[in-house]
């Protein structure tokens, strides 16, 4: 996906409407015979009524205007209409309760395909503002569009046999009549081609700037953020964005609303004042009255049959709209399905060994899109397989982008990483990932069972004494004990009023657990800093724990705190995207290099704290 795109995007008319006919074929994929059953039941519905409407009333004038029909030939004429009308109500009646359900299971599908759709894109996605933009607008919208137009399939096939029935009627009695509702027509949906696309752009322009506004109003009522904004006056700036983004929504307003208007304006006086209220009872009156040419029901019949012909011809142009409307959105969610992922999902080339294997990197360098410099730089490693391996230095030096390149949520730019003597693309992506066991600073807790927050997918029976020592060795086996529900209850309030909200520390152990869960088949374990929320002495002795658990797989671990490194096998200082230093804690501090400098910073602290260590 491109890093940045214009907010306006100019689609051709025939891509407008290849976007549309994909939205259809979405829609049938899904449920034909739903789609058929619509679009059938409106066309069979509005036929009905507009025949009811004109034919009838003017057979019905020809009833009581002519003196061979009997009462009861009209009265059995109203009682057959009025069953017809019936008939046609409940046909409409059912169709909205028939459809309902259809309609609410299709919405499911669609979400879940969404989901589906969203675990499969590339981690890189995440970083691309488009990316963000087009999975919003087609996560909110989708289920309207894709309802809007399979709906609007219906319509369209209802008006637009209603008005070639009603034309047969019209140019038998008199053509000329015509004119009026096709000339409101071609107005009408050139005009209304003009407000559309200005509605659209300003639509666009107002969801990318209420952004800010909602993201200000959401961090007010997010329980992670009660503390900091209690105890400090952030709800200063955040209220000056949130206004900043209303008046920039304002401003977006005026830019658009002017132009709409006078487009409106236009629409109305001539499609709706002129043509339809003034021009067409001028014109029956002058044939009914001063030429004698037709009859009072055909007056009635013209009158009310110009008038179903210029709504369904409105009812098409605004049907023209949607679809256009339709197939604008659909730009993004078509763009969305279509990206394939260029990692994810990837089947692979070779099998992943079996045994435990060394992690090799050669003359590797990465690149963010769209920025200007690399991120990392010439990076070589060797990492034995069994190695207990540390990555320090400071902030955005390049250590957890260099963790995702590792477990191939991002691909080098440049170089390559190798897993058993084979570059890791030639593998397949879930099974070359399947080997690590992972816990990072920014890990999540889920609105789930404790059970399902470690295993971390579907648990299965038998798997109780799996998590429970999982639990034990993070830890958080005593606080496990106290909760109401053991390994079933459930974590956060999201969704249970008895839901357990765990404090920091204890949230880490539950997300440290998942590590140790996994400990069967991992290969290599890797901690960007998930111990950052426990105090030294709990993250130094959770540290010795899980190299000491972690049996022969390769651990490469990422800390600020340089206690933790002291006993790993190898370090790697990185600076500005580079390996400056590497070797053992022994090995550095006799260099006296910037890991000497650094672990020296922090040696008063060890001091103080020596029995931690000991």
């Amino acid at each position: 996906m491109p890093t940045k795109e214009k907010n306006q995007e100019k689609i051709p008319i025939t891509r407008i409407l290849s976007n549309y006919f994909y939205l259809l074929k979405y829609a049938f994929k899904k449920d034909a015979g739903m789609v058929w059953m619509i679009f059938g039941m409106y066309t069979v519905a509005g036929v009905g009524y507009a025949s009811m409407e004109t034919i009838f009333m003017r057979v019905f004038i020809n009833f009581l205007s002519d003196d061979r029909y009997s009462f009861k030939q009209t009265a059995t004429l109203v009682l057959g209409a009025t069953i017809g009308m019936a008939f046609l109500m409940a046909v409409d009646r059912c169709m909205e309760n028939i459809c309902y359900p259809r309609m609410v299971r299709l919405a499911g599908m669609m979400q879940e395909e969404m989901i589906h759709k969203v675990v499969k894109m590339d981690l890189i996605c995440y970083d691309c503002d488009t990316y963000y933009d087009d999975f919003v607008v087609a996560a909110s919208q989708l289920e309207e569009m894709v309802m809007t137009a399979i709906y609007d399939l219906g319509r369209m096939g209802r008006n637009t046999v209603t008005v070639l029935v009603l034309s047969g009627l019209i140019t038998s009695i008199d053509p000329v009549i015509a004119i009026f509702p096709v000339a409101g027509f071609v107005i009408n949906i050139f005009s209304r081609f003009r407000i559309m696309k200005l509605e659209y752009e300003y639509d666009v322009e107002k969801k990318t700037i209420m952004r800010r506004a909602n993201y200000s109003k959401r961090v007010f009522y997010q329980p992670e953020y009660a503390k900091e904004i209690k105890l400090s006056h952030i709800e200063v700036p955040l209220e000056k964005q949130f206004h900043k983004a209303v008046d920039d929504t304002i401003a977006v307003g005026k830019k658009y609303g002017v132009p709409i208007a006078l487009w409106s304006l236009v629409n109305w006086i001539t499609v709706f004042t002129l043509l339809s209220t003034f021009c067409i009872p001028l014109y029956l009156g002058y044939m009914a009255l001063v030429v004698r040419k037709i009859g009072l029901g055909d007056v009635a019949a013209l009158n009310n049959a110009q008038g179903i012909v210029r709504n369904r011809l409105d009812a098409i142009n605004y049907c023209v709209e949607r679809i256009q409307r339709a197939g604008l959105f659909c730009e993004r969610f078509r763009r969305f399905m279509e990206y394939e992922s260029k990692i994810e999902g990837n089947p692979g080339t070779v099998n992943l060994p079996a045994e435990k294997s060394s992690l090799e990197i050669k003359n590797m360098s990465y690149r963010y899109d769209g920025a200007d410099k690399d991120t990392l730089k010439n990076i070589n490693m060797k990492i034995e397989a069994g190695q207990k391996v540390a990555f320090v230095g400071e902030n955005g030096a390049g250590k957890s982008t260099l963790i995702k390149l590792l477990m191939r949520l991002y691909d080098v730019t440049e170089g390559s990483i190798e897993y058993g003597g084979t570059d890791i693309r030639d593998y397949g992506t879930d099974e070359y990932r399947d080997i690590f066991g992972s816990v990072f600073q920014d890990y999540q807790i889920y609105a789930s069972s404790v059970r399902e927050n470690v295993m971390m997918d579907n648990s299965r029976d038998g798997e109780e004494k799996r998590v429970k020592d999982a639990l034990d060795q993070s830890g958080f086996l005593e606080r496990l004990l106290t909760l109401p529900k053991g390994l079933d209850t459930m974590l956060t309030r999201e969704f249970a009023e008895d839901g357990v909200q765990l404090s920091g520390g204890e949230a880490q152990k539950v997300a440290i657990a998942r590590l140790f869960a996994k400990k069967e088949r991992m290969h290599i374990a890797i901690l960007d800093e998930p111990s950052s929320a426990l105090d030294p002495k709990a993250e130094y002795e959770l540290n010795q724990n899980i190299m000491n658990r972690a049996g022969d797989a390769t651990v490469i671990f990422i800390s600020h705190r340089l206690s933790t490194t002291r006993d790993a096998d190898c370090i790697y200082m990185f600076e500005n995207g580079e390996i400056v230093e590497q070797g053992t804690h022994q090995q550095l501090m006799e260099l006296n290099g910037q890991y000497a400098e650094m672990f020296q910073c922090q040696a008063k602290y060890y001091q103080e704290n020596a029995e931690v260590f000991e």
